[in-house]
């Protein structure tokens, strides 16, 4: 099996897609000693992962490609140990595999399993989005607006990679609104998983509609009106649920 080394380029900034970080990595300003030294590596680990996420999700990482966990290392610029944690999540969602000797391996992409990945989420969304407009706080509305207004301005620019980490930061800011932590840890593989499949297969297709699509969603969350949240949330997912089964077919 041929071992490819990553390149050493990381894209644009991933400031939106941070915006939610595990909860022990606020306020490391006021703590000290071990708990401090924890809560270091839980972010370390968050942000390694999120590095190698985008990776994957982008092709940067080439689906089947088999990486030295050197190469890994040297590309997203996180020690050994938050790489090999976020590795970790990462083939528990799908999207490496570890070959001990041999290095990760990135999982494959195959048609048939895009609405496969889609499918779940026509049920699961909507509950996610009526829950989010209920109660999203001001900061998290905020946030959701900024994905909006970003999301429509890289699709107007055709920047396919732009589009898909406002698409992520949108997903993150309604999953911490939503006030629910099962809804999002179903959730967020499938999102990742769609993400990469749209980067394979639309790549700048049809980003303007999805985009219109997803900001009527983020605008009933923000305007606090959960049934049209889930009447909005059924549109998106039915738009994206027809996309997947065309390129399945």
């Amino acid at each position: 099996m041929k071992i490819y080394q990553a390149s050493q380029s990381f894209p644009v900034s991933l400031q939106l897609a941070r915006y939610v970080i595990p909860h022990a990595t606020c306020a490391l300003s006021g703590v000290t000693g071990r708990n401090r030294r924890v809560m270091l590596k839980r972010s370390q680990v968050h942000e390694a992962y999120l590095a190698i996420e985008d990776r994957i999700v982008v092709l940067d990482f080439r689906p089947g490609s088999m990486l030295t966990e050197k190469s890994i290392i040297e590309t997203v610029g996180y020690g050994r140990t938050p790489v090999r944690e976020a590795i970790q999540r990462l083939t528990m969602e799908g999207l490496t595999e570890v070959h001990p000797r041999l290095g990760v391996k990135i999982a494959e992409i195959r048609p048939e399993d895009y609405p496969r990945a889609i499918e779940p989420r026509l049920t699961l969304e909507p509950l996610l989005a009526r829950s989010a407009a209920r109660y999203a706080g001001p900061n998290e509305r905020k946030v959701i607006l900024e994905g909006m207004h970003g999301m429509r301005a890289c699709a107007e620019n055709g920047d396919v990679a732009g589009y898909l980490k406002q698409d992520k930061a949108i997903d993150q800011a309604i999953s911490s609104a939503a006030a629910n932590p099962f809804l999002p840890r179903i959730l967020s593989p499938l999102q990742i998983h769609s993400r990469r499949f749209w980067f394979q297969y639309h790549g700048r297709d049809g980003m303007m509609e999805s985009a219109e699509r997803h900001a009527a969603v983020c605008q009933a969350i923000v305007a606090g009106d959960d049934e049209r949240a889930v009447a909005e949330s059924r549109v998106l997912m039915e738009f994206l649920f027809a996309e997947s089964k065309a390129i399945a077919r």
